[in-house]
Protein backbone atom coordinates (compact mmCIF):
# COMPACT_ATOMS: atom_id res chain seq x y z
CA UNK A 1 0.00 0.00 0.00
CA UNK A 2 2.81 2.35 0.83
CA UNK A 3 4.34 2.00 -2.63
CA UNK A 4 1.01 2.47 -4.32
CA UNK A 5 0.21 5.55 -2.26
CA UNK A 6 3.63 7.03 -2.90
CA UNK A 7 3.36 6.40 -6.62
CA UNK A 8 -0.08 7.91 -6.81
CA UNK A 9 1.02 10.89 -4.79
CA UNK A 10 3.83 11.48 -7.22
CA UNK A 11 1.59 11.02 -10.22
CA UNK A 12 3.18 7.76 -11.33
CA UNK A 13 0.11 5.57 -10.92
CA UNK A 14 -2.04 4.78 -13.93
CA UNK A 15 -4.43 7.70 -13.42
CA UNK A 16 -1.73 9.97 -12.02
CA UNK A 17 0.44 9.45 -15.06
CA UNK A 18 -2.45 10.37 -17.32
CA UNK A 19 -3.06 13.58 -15.39
CA UNK A 20 0.63 14.52 -15.48
CA UNK A 21 0.80 13.84 -19.22
CA UNK A 22 -2.26 15.97 -19.91
CA UNK A 23 -0.89 18.77 -17.75
CA UNK A 24 2.47 18.67 -19.52
CA UNK A 25 0.85 18.79 -22.95
CA UNK A 26 -1.69 21.48 -22.08
CA UNK A 27 0.34 24.58 -23.04
CA UNK A 28 1.87 23.08 -26.23
CA UNK A 29 -1.56 21.94 -27.42
CA UNK A 30 -3.03 25.37 -26.67
CA UNK A 31 -0.17 26.82 -28.71
CA UNK A 32 -1.10 24.55 -31.61
CA UNK A 33 -4.73 25.66 -31.35
CA UNK A 34 -3.58 29.28 -31.53
CA UNK A 35 -1.33 28.60 -34.53
CA UNK A 36 -4.12 26.84 -36.45
CA UNK A 37 -6.74 29.50 -35.70
CA UNK A 38 -4.48 32.48 -36.44
CA UNK A 39 -2.94 30.96 -39.58
CA UNK A 40 -6.42 30.11 -40.88
CA UNK A 41 -7.33 33.78 -40.51
CA UNK A 42 -4.15 35.21 -42.07
CA UNK A 43 -3.70 32.85 -45.00
CA UNK A 44 -6.77 34.10 -46.87
CA UNK A 45 -5.10 37.47 -47.47
CA UNK A 46 -2.51 35.83 -49.75
CA UNK A 47 -5.22 34.00 -51.71
CA UNK A 48 -7.46 36.93 -52.67
CA UNK A 49 -6.07 37.12 -56.20
CA UNK A 50 -6.81 33.45 -56.91
CA UNK A 51 -10.22 33.59 -55.24
CA UNK A 52 -11.29 36.67 -57.18
CA UNK A 53 -10.27 35.17 -60.53
CA UNK A 54 -11.71 31.72 -59.80
CA UNK A 55 -15.11 32.90 -58.55
CA UNK A 56 -15.31 36.02 -60.71
CA UNK A 57 -15.83 37.94 -57.46
CA UNK A 58 -16.10 41.71 -57.30
CA UNK A 59 -13.81 43.86 -55.17
CA UNK A 60 -16.71 44.42 -52.77
CA UNK A 61 -17.29 40.69 -52.36
CA UNK A 62 -13.60 40.13 -51.66
CA UNK A 63 -13.63 42.91 -49.08
CA UNK A 64 -16.59 41.30 -47.36
CA UNK A 65 -14.65 38.05 -46.95
CA UNK A 66 -12.36 40.03 -44.67
CA UNK A 67 -15.00 42.27 -43.07
CA UNK A 68 -17.40 39.47 -42.10
CA UNK A 69 -14.70 37.26 -40.60
CA UNK A 70 -13.14 40.19 -38.73
CA UNK A 71 -16.46 41.11 -37.14
CA UNK A 72 -17.46 37.58 -36.12
CA UNK A 73 -13.91 36.69 -35.04
CA UNK A 74 -13.63 39.78 -32.83
CA UNK A 75 -17.03 39.16 -31.20
CA UNK A 76 -16.09 35.53 -30.50
CA UNK A 77 -12.69 36.55 -29.13
CA UNK A 78 -14.44 38.90 -26.72
CA UNK A 79 -17.03 36.38 -25.54
CA UNK A 80 -15.30 33.00 -25.61
CA UNK A 81 -12.94 33.31 -22.61
CA UNK A 82 -15.74 34.19 -20.21
CA UNK A 83 -18.15 31.70 -21.79
CA UNK A 84 -15.52 28.95 -21.57
CA UNK A 85 -15.01 29.57 -17.86
CA UNK A 86 -18.72 29.05 -17.23
CA UNK A 87 -19.63 26.32 -19.71
CA UNK A 88 -16.36 24.39 -20.07
CA UNK A 89 -13.18 25.35 -21.87
CA UNK A 90 -12.70 21.86 -23.30
CA UNK A 91 -16.10 21.86 -24.97
CA UNK A 92 -15.81 25.41 -26.24
CA UNK A 93 -12.33 24.99 -27.77
CA UNK A 94 -13.40 21.74 -29.41
CA UNK A 95 -16.56 23.39 -30.76
CA UNK A 96 -14.57 26.37 -32.07
CA UNK A 97 -12.19 24.11 -33.97
CA UNK A 98 -15.12 22.10 -35.29
CA UNK A 99 -16.58 25.35 -36.65
CA UNK A 100 -13.22 26.12 -38.24
CA UNK A 101 -13.15 22.70 -39.90
CA UNK A 102 -16.73 22.89 -41.15
CA UNK A 103 -16.38 26.47 -42.37
CA UNK A 104 -13.12 25.69 -44.16
CA UNK A 105 -14.73 22.70 -45.86
CA UNK A 106 -17.62 24.85 -47.09
CA UNK A 107 -15.12 27.47 -48.29
CA UNK A 108 -13.17 24.81 -50.19
CA UNK A 109 -16.19 23.77 -52.26
CA UNK A 110 -17.79 27.22 -52.53
CA UNK A 111 -19.25 27.81 -56.02
CA UNK A 112 -19.51 31.57 -55.53
CA UNK A 113 -18.34 34.42 -53.31
CA UNK A 114 -21.51 34.38 -51.18
CA UNK A 115 -20.98 30.76 -50.17
CA UNK A 116 -17.34 31.45 -49.45
CA UNK A 117 -18.29 34.35 -47.17
CA UNK A 118 -20.77 32.07 -45.36
CA UNK A 119 -18.04 29.46 -44.91
CA UNK A 120 -15.62 32.01 -43.47
CA UNK A 121 -18.30 33.29 -41.06
CA UNK A 122 -18.90 29.72 -39.86
CA UNK A 123 -15.15 29.25 -39.45
CA UNK A 124 -14.66 32.53 -37.55
CA UNK A 125 -15.14 31.08 -34.02
CA UNK A 126 -11.95 29.12 -34.63
CA UNK A 127 -10.06 32.40 -34.99
CA UNK A 128 -10.82 33.07 -31.29
CA UNK A 129 -8.61 30.15 -30.22
CA UNK A 130 -5.91 32.65 -29.24
CA UNK A 131 -7.93 34.55 -26.63
CA UNK A 132 -9.39 31.33 -25.26
CA UNK A 133 -5.88 29.85 -24.98
CA UNK A 134 -4.72 32.84 -22.91
CA UNK A 135 -7.64 32.41 -20.50
CA UNK A 136 -7.02 28.67 -20.15
CA UNK A 137 -3.31 29.18 -19.46
CA UNK A 138 -4.06 31.69 -16.70
CA UNK A 139 -6.63 29.43 -15.09
CA UNK A 140 -4.45 26.32 -15.07
CA UNK A 141 -1.00 27.76 -14.35
CA UNK A 142 0.21 29.24 -11.09
CA UNK A 143 2.13 32.51 -10.97
CA UNK A 144 5.42 30.54 -10.95
CA UNK A 145 4.64 28.76 -14.20
CA UNK A 146 2.80 31.63 -15.86
CA UNK A 147 5.78 33.39 -17.55
CA UNK A 148 7.03 30.18 -19.15
CA UNK A 149 3.56 29.26 -20.35
CA UNK A 150 2.97 32.68 -21.86
CA UNK A 151 6.41 32.49 -23.44
CA UNK A 152 5.22 29.44 -25.39
CA UNK A 153 1.95 31.17 -26.32
CA UNK A 154 3.76 34.33 -27.50
CA UNK A 155 6.23 32.21 -29.49
CA UNK A 156 3.30 30.47 -31.16
CA UNK A 157 2.01 33.87 -32.29
CA UNK A 158 5.20 34.21 -34.35
CA UNK A 159 4.86 30.71 -35.74
CA UNK A 160 1.25 31.48 -36.66
CA UNK A 161 2.31 34.59 -38.56
CA UNK A 162 4.92 32.63 -40.49
CA UNK A 163 2.54 29.80 -41.36
CA UNK A 164 -0.23 32.22 -42.29
CA UNK A 165 1.94 34.20 -44.70
CA UNK A 166 3.70 31.16 -46.17
CA UNK A 167 0.83 28.69 -46.58
CA UNK A 168 -1.19 30.59 -49.13
CA UNK A 169 1.90 31.56 -51.11
CA UNK A 170 3.19 28.00 -51.17
CA UNK A 171 -0.10 26.68 -52.51
CA UNK A 172 -0.39 29.49 -55.02
CA UNK A 173 3.12 28.68 -56.30
CA UNK A 174 2.34 24.97 -56.63
CA UNK A 175 1.33 24.20 -60.20
CA UNK A 176 -1.04 21.39 -59.30
CA UNK A 177 -3.00 23.04 -56.52
CA UNK A 178 -5.14 26.10 -55.97
CA UNK A 179 -6.75 28.05 -53.14
CA UNK A 180 -9.34 25.33 -52.48
CA UNK A 181 -6.57 22.98 -51.40
CA UNK A 182 -5.55 25.44 -48.69
CA UNK A 183 -9.03 25.36 -47.16
CA UNK A 184 -9.14 21.56 -47.36
CA UNK A 185 -5.79 21.40 -45.55
CA UNK A 186 -7.03 23.78 -42.84
CA UNK A 187 -10.20 21.67 -42.41
CA UNK A 188 -8.17 18.48 -41.91
CA UNK A 189 -5.70 20.14 -39.54
CA UNK A 190 -8.56 21.64 -37.53
CA UNK A 191 -10.12 18.21 -37.00
CA UNK A 192 -6.82 16.77 -35.78
CA UNK A 193 -6.21 19.76 -33.51
CA UNK A 194 -9.74 19.52 -32.12
CA UNK A 195 -9.18 15.88 -31.16
CA UNK A 196 -5.92 16.81 -29.39
CA UNK A 197 -7.64 19.68 -27.58
CA UNK A 198 -10.51 17.44 -26.46
CA UNK A 199 -8.02 14.95 -25.01
CA UNK A 200 -5.83 17.54 -23.28
CA UNK A 201 -7.82 20.57 -22.06
CA UNK A 202 -9.50 19.92 -18.70
CA UNK A 203 -13.27 19.62 -18.89
CA UNK A 204 -15.97 21.18 -16.78
CA UNK A 205 -16.96 24.77 -16.30
CA UNK A 206 -17.16 27.16 -13.42
CA UNK A 207 -20.06 27.79 -11.10
CA UNK A 208 -22.42 27.89 -14.08
CA UNK A 209 -24.12 31.19 -13.20
CA UNK A 210 -27.37 32.23 -14.79
CA UNK A 211 -26.46 32.94 -18.45
CA UNK A 212 -26.13 36.65 -19.22
CA UNK A 213 -27.91 36.48 -22.57
CA UNK A 214 -28.75 40.19 -22.48
CA UNK A 215 -25.12 41.14 -21.97
CA UNK A 216 -23.95 38.79 -24.73
CA UNK A 217 -26.43 40.23 -27.23
CA UNK A 218 -25.62 43.84 -26.30
CA UNK A 219 -21.86 43.27 -26.55
CA UNK A 220 -22.08 41.34 -29.82
CA UNK A 221 -24.41 43.94 -31.32
CA UNK A 222 -22.27 46.84 -30.12
CA UNK A 223 -19.04 45.38 -31.49
CA UNK A 224 -20.68 44.58 -34.82
CA UNK A 225 -22.14 48.08 -35.10
CA UNK A 226 -18.73 49.57 -34.29
CA UNK A 227 -16.62 47.40 -36.58
CA UNK A 228 -18.84 47.60 -39.65
CA UNK A 229 -18.51 51.38 -40.22
CA UNK A 230 -14.82 51.22 -39.30
CA UNK A 231 -14.13 48.67 -42.03
CA UNK A 232 -16.53 50.19 -44.57
CA UNK A 233 -16.19 53.88 -43.72
CA UNK A 234 -13.75 54.61 -46.54
CA UNK A 235 -16.21 53.13 -49.06
CA UNK A 236 -19.40 54.59 -47.63
CA UNK A 237 -17.84 57.91 -46.71
CA UNK A 238 -17.00 58.90 -43.15
CA UNK A 239 -19.78 61.50 -43.13
CA UNK A 240 -22.44 59.26 -44.69
CA UNK A 241 -25.65 58.54 -42.81
CA UNK A 242 -24.88 54.81 -42.62
CA UNK A 243 -21.52 55.40 -40.95
CA UNK A 244 -22.93 57.91 -38.48
CA UNK A 245 -26.02 55.84 -37.69
CA UNK A 246 -24.06 52.64 -37.01
CA UNK A 247 -21.52 54.43 -34.83
CA UNK A 248 -24.37 55.97 -32.85
CA UNK A 249 -25.99 52.55 -32.45
CA UNK A 250 -22.62 51.15 -31.30
CA UNK A 251 -22.28 53.86 -28.65
CA UNK A 252 -25.80 53.22 -27.35
CA UNK A 253 -25.43 49.42 -27.28
CA UNK A 254 -21.99 49.42 -25.69
CA UNK A 255 -23.01 52.03 -23.12
CA UNK A 256 -26.09 49.96 -22.25
CA UNK A 257 -23.95 46.83 -22.01
CA UNK A 258 -21.52 48.65 -19.70
CA UNK A 259 -24.37 49.69 -17.43
CA UNK A 260 -25.86 46.18 -17.25
CA UNK A 261 -22.43 44.58 -16.72
CA UNK A 262 -21.70 46.87 -13.78
CA UNK A 263 -25.16 46.33 -12.30
CA UNK A 264 -25.24 42.51 -12.50
CA UNK A 265 -23.53 40.45 -9.79
CA UNK A 266 -22.55 37.81 -12.37
CA UNK A 267 -22.06 39.53 -15.77
CA UNK A 268 -20.62 37.75 -18.77
CA UNK A 269 -17.56 40.03 -18.59
CA UNK A 270 -16.63 41.64 -15.28
CA UNK A 271 -15.78 45.25 -16.13
CA UNK A 272 -14.74 45.92 -12.55
CA UNK A 273 -11.42 44.24 -13.27
CA UNK A 274 -10.47 47.32 -15.29
CA UNK A 275 -9.77 49.00 -11.96
CA UNK A 276 -6.72 46.76 -11.58
CA UNK A 277 -3.62 48.58 -12.92
CA UNK A 278 -2.24 45.51 -14.67
CA UNK A 279 -5.48 44.83 -16.53
CA UNK A 280 -5.90 48.36 -17.85
CA UNK A 281 -2.24 48.51 -18.83
CA UNK A 282 -2.47 45.16 -20.60
CA UNK A 283 -5.49 46.31 -22.60
CA UNK A 284 -3.57 49.46 -23.58
CA UNK A 285 -0.81 47.21 -24.92
CA UNK A 286 -3.33 45.14 -26.90
CA UNK A 287 -4.63 48.34 -28.51
CA UNK A 288 -1.21 49.73 -29.44
CA UNK A 289 0.54 46.60 -30.64
CA UNK A 290 -2.50 45.28 -32.57
CA UNK A 291 -2.67 48.54 -34.49
CA UNK A 292 1.08 48.57 -35.17
CA UNK A 293 1.24 45.00 -36.45
CA UNK A 294 -1.87 45.57 -38.60
CA UNK A 295 -0.01 48.39 -40.33
CA UNK A 296 2.87 46.01 -41.05
CA UNK A 297 0.53 43.29 -42.33
CA UNK A 298 -1.25 45.52 -44.85
CA UNK A 299 1.79 47.45 -46.10
CA UNK A 300 4.92 45.31 -46.19
CA UNK A 301 3.69 42.42 -48.41
CA UNK A 302 2.12 44.89 -50.88
CA UNK A 303 5.31 46.98 -50.87
CA UNK A 304 7.48 43.96 -51.69
CA UNK A 305 5.10 42.68 -54.39
CA UNK A 306 4.98 46.03 -56.23
CA UNK A 307 6.84 46.16 -59.58
CA UNK A 308 10.09 48.18 -59.74
CA UNK A 309 8.36 50.51 -62.22
CA UNK A 310 6.62 52.01 -59.19
CA UNK A 311 10.07 53.18 -58.02
CA UNK A 312 10.00 50.69 -55.16
CA UNK A 313 9.24 47.02 -54.60
CA UNK A 314 10.81 43.88 -56.00
CA UNK A 315 7.96 42.34 -58.02
CA UNK A 316 7.92 39.54 -55.44
CA UNK A 317 5.45 36.72 -55.80
CA UNK A 318 3.11 35.92 -52.93
CA UNK A 319 5.43 33.07 -51.91
CA UNK A 320 8.52 35.28 -52.10
CA UNK A 321 6.94 38.00 -49.98
CA UNK A 322 5.94 35.31 -47.49
CA UNK A 323 9.52 34.09 -47.34
CA UNK A 324 10.71 37.67 -46.84
CA UNK A 325 8.43 37.88 -43.79
CA UNK A 326 9.84 34.73 -42.18
CA UNK A 327 12.45 36.77 -40.20
CA UNK A 328 9.56 38.91 -38.92
CA UNK A 329 7.72 35.81 -37.69
CA UNK A 330 10.91 34.26 -36.28
CA UNK A 331 11.71 37.44 -34.37
CA UNK A 332 8.21 37.40 -32.83
CA UNK A 333 8.75 33.80 -31.74
CA UNK A 334 12.18 34.29 -30.15
CA UNK A 335 11.45 37.66 -28.55
CA UNK A 336 8.12 36.49 -27.17
CA UNK A 337 9.67 33.49 -25.44
CA UNK A 338 12.58 35.48 -24.00
CA UNK A 339 10.43 38.40 -22.84
CA UNK A 340 8.02 36.10 -21.02
CA UNK A 341 10.92 34.56 -19.13
CA UNK A 342 12.19 38.02 -18.20
CA UNK A 343 8.87 38.89 -16.56
CA UNK A 344 10.01 36.72 -13.64
CA UNK A 345 12.59 39.39 -12.81
CA UNK A 346 11.34 42.59 -14.41
CA UNK A 347 8.01 44.37 -14.42
CA UNK A 348 6.00 43.53 -17.56
CA UNK A 349 5.40 47.27 -18.04
CA UNK A 350 9.16 47.90 -18.13
CA UNK A 351 9.62 45.15 -20.72
CA UNK A 352 6.71 46.52 -22.75
CA UNK A 353 8.16 50.03 -22.74
CA UNK A 354 11.42 48.66 -24.17
CA UNK A 355 9.77 46.40 -26.75
CA UNK A 356 7.36 49.09 -27.94
CA UNK A 357 10.37 51.38 -28.35
CA UNK A 358 11.90 48.63 -30.50
CA UNK A 359 8.75 48.59 -32.66
CA UNK A 360 8.86 52.38 -32.95
CA UNK A 361 12.55 52.29 -33.92
CA UNK A 362 12.00 49.63 -36.58
CA UNK A 363 9.03 51.40 -38.15
CA UNK A 364 10.73 54.79 -38.00
CA UNK A 365 13.86 53.49 -39.72
CA UNK A 366 11.73 51.64 -42.27
CA UNK A 367 10.09 54.95 -43.23
CA UNK A 368 13.49 56.36 -44.14
CA UNK A 369 15.36 53.29 -45.40
CA UNK A 370 13.26 51.03 -47.65
CA UNK A 371 15.11 51.19 -50.97
CA UNK A 372 16.62 47.69 -50.67
CA UNK A 373 14.66 44.50 -50.00
CA UNK A 374 17.27 43.25 -47.52
CA UNK A 375 16.93 46.48 -45.53
CA UNK A 376 13.16 46.11 -45.42
CA UNK A 377 13.46 42.50 -44.25
CA UNK A 378 15.93 43.42 -41.48
CA UNK A 379 13.92 46.39 -40.21
CA UNK A 380 10.67 44.44 -40.27
CA UNK A 381 12.51 41.83 -38.21
CA UNK A 382 13.29 44.55 -35.67
CA UNK A 383 9.58 45.39 -35.56
CA UNK A 384 8.84 41.68 -35.07
CA UNK A 385 11.22 41.48 -32.12
CA UNK A 386 9.43 44.41 -30.51
CA UNK A 387 6.01 42.94 -31.27
CA UNK A 388 6.86 39.52 -29.84
CA UNK A 389 8.23 41.01 -26.65
CA UNK A 390 5.17 43.20 -26.24
CA UNK A 391 2.85 40.22 -26.77
CA UNK A 392 4.46 38.31 -23.92
CA UNK A 393 4.41 41.36 -21.64
CA UNK A 394 0.76 42.12 -22.35
CA UNK A 395 -0.35 38.53 -21.70
CA UNK A 396 1.42 38.46 -18.34
CA UNK A 397 0.42 41.99 -17.41
CA UNK A 398 -3.23 41.49 -18.35
CA UNK A 399 -3.77 38.24 -16.49
CA UNK A 400 -1.31 38.39 -13.59
CA UNK A 401 -3.32 41.15 -11.91
CA UNK A 402 -6.57 39.21 -12.36
CA UNK A 403 -7.71 36.29 -10.29
CA UNK A 404 -8.13 32.99 -12.07
CA UNK A 405 -11.89 33.44 -12.14
CA UNK A 406 -11.38 36.80 -13.85
CA UNK A 407 -8.87 35.60 -16.44
CA UNK A 408 -11.51 34.94 -19.07
CA UNK A 409 -12.98 38.41 -18.72
CA UNK A 410 -9.53 40.03 -18.94
CA UNK A 411 -8.53 38.03 -22.01
CA UNK A 412 -11.87 38.78 -23.68
CA UNK A 413 -11.55 42.51 -23.10
CA UNK A 414 -7.99 42.52 -24.41
CA UNK A 415 -8.89 40.55 -27.52
CA UNK A 416 -11.89 42.75 -28.29
CA UNK A 417 -9.80 45.89 -27.83
CA UNK A 418 -7.08 44.45 -30.08
CA UNK A 419 -9.53 43.44 -32.80
CA UNK A 420 -11.17 46.86 -32.90
CA UNK A 421 -7.78 48.59 -32.79
CA UNK A 422 -6.49 46.56 -35.73
CA UNK A 423 -9.59 47.34 -37.79
CA UNK A 424 -9.33 51.04 -36.97
CA UNK A 425 -5.63 51.06 -37.93
CA UNK A 426 -6.35 49.50 -41.32
CA UNK A 427 -9.18 51.96 -41.97
CA UNK A 428 -7.04 54.93 -40.89
CA UNK A 429 -3.91 53.95 -42.83
CA UNK A 430 -5.70 53.25 -46.13
CA UNK A 431 -6.32 56.97 -46.88
CA UNK A 432 -2.69 57.69 -45.98
CA UNK A 433 -1.53 55.10 -48.53
CA UNK A 434 -3.78 56.23 -51.38
CA UNK A 435 -3.22 59.94 -50.84
CA UNK A 436 -0.31 59.74 -53.28
CA UNK A 437 -0.63 57.40 -56.26
CA UNK A 438 1.63 56.42 -59.16
CA UNK A 439 0.49 54.85 -62.41
CA UNK A 440 2.15 51.59 -63.41
CA UNK A 441 0.68 50.62 -66.75
CA UNK A 442 -3.10 50.49 -66.29
CA UNK A 443 -2.85 50.23 -62.49
CA UNK A 444 -2.64 52.93 -59.84
CA UNK A 445 -0.44 52.04 -56.87
CA UNK A 446 0.41 53.91 -53.66
CA UNK A 447 3.57 55.96 -53.97
CA UNK A 448 6.60 55.08 -51.85
CA UNK A 449 5.96 58.23 -49.83
CA UNK A 450 2.54 56.86 -48.84
CA UNK A 451 4.15 53.74 -47.36
CA UNK A 452 6.72 55.91 -45.56
CA UNK A 453 3.94 58.02 -44.06
CA UNK A 454 2.08 54.88 -42.93
CA UNK A 455 5.19 53.52 -41.21
CA UNK A 456 5.79 56.88 -39.53
CA UNK A 457 2.25 56.75 -38.19
CA UNK A 458 2.95 53.28 -36.80
CA UNK A 459 6.21 54.50 -35.26
CA UNK A 460 4.45 57.42 -33.59
CA UNK A 461 1.75 55.09 -32.23
CA UNK A 462 4.31 52.64 -30.80
CA UNK A 463 6.38 55.46 -29.32
CA UNK A 464 3.29 56.95 -27.68
CA UNK A 465 2.43 53.56 -26.23
CA UNK A 466 5.99 53.15 -24.91
CA UNK A 467 5.78 56.53 -23.15
CA UNK A 468 2.38 55.74 -21.64
CA UNK A 469 3.34 52.28 -20.41
CA UNK A 470 6.68 53.61 -19.17
CA UNK A 471 4.81 56.13 -17.05
CA UNK A 472 2.76 53.24 -15.64
CA UNK A 473 5.98 51.42 -14.79
CA UNK A 474 7.24 54.40 -12.81
CA UNK A 475 4.09 54.45 -10.70
CA UNK A 476 3.74 50.66 -10.40
CA UNK A 477 5.88 50.25 -7.27
CA UNK A 478 3.84 48.61 -4.58
CA UNK A 479 1.01 47.86 -6.98
CA UNK A 480 -0.43 44.48 -7.91
CA UNK A 481 1.96 44.23 -10.82
CA UNK A 482 4.87 43.40 -8.52
CA UNK A 483 3.12 40.49 -6.92
CA UNK A 484 0.44 38.35 -8.51
CA UNK A 485 -2.95 38.44 -6.85
CA UNK A 486 -3.75 35.36 -4.84
CA UNK A 487 -5.14 32.55 -6.97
Amino acid sequence: MRNVTTAAGRGTGRHGTGRVTRDTLLVPILGVCLVVGTAAYLMVFTLMGQIGASLDASRTALDWITIATSIVGTVCAALFPAVGSALGQNRLMTAALACLAAGSLISAVAPDAGTLIAGRILAAPGFAAGSLSVAIVRQHRSRVGLPGAFGVIAACEGAAAGVGFMLGGAIEAAARADWRTVFLAIAAISVITGVMAAATIPGGGGKAPRPDFTGALLLAGGLTAALLPVTEGATWGWTSWRTGALLAVAVVLLATWTGTALARPDPLIQLRILARPGVSGGILLFVVTSAAVSIVNITVPAFLEAPPAASYGAAATVLESGVDLVPFAAAITVAGYIAARLTRRLLPSVIAAVTLSCEALGLGLLAGFHQQVVTVVILVGVVGAGHGGTLAAEYVMLTRAARRAEAGAAAGLGSAAGGISGAVAVAAITPVLVRRLVRVGPVLLPAAAGYADAWLCGAALAAGGAIAIGAMALTARGSAEHLAIED
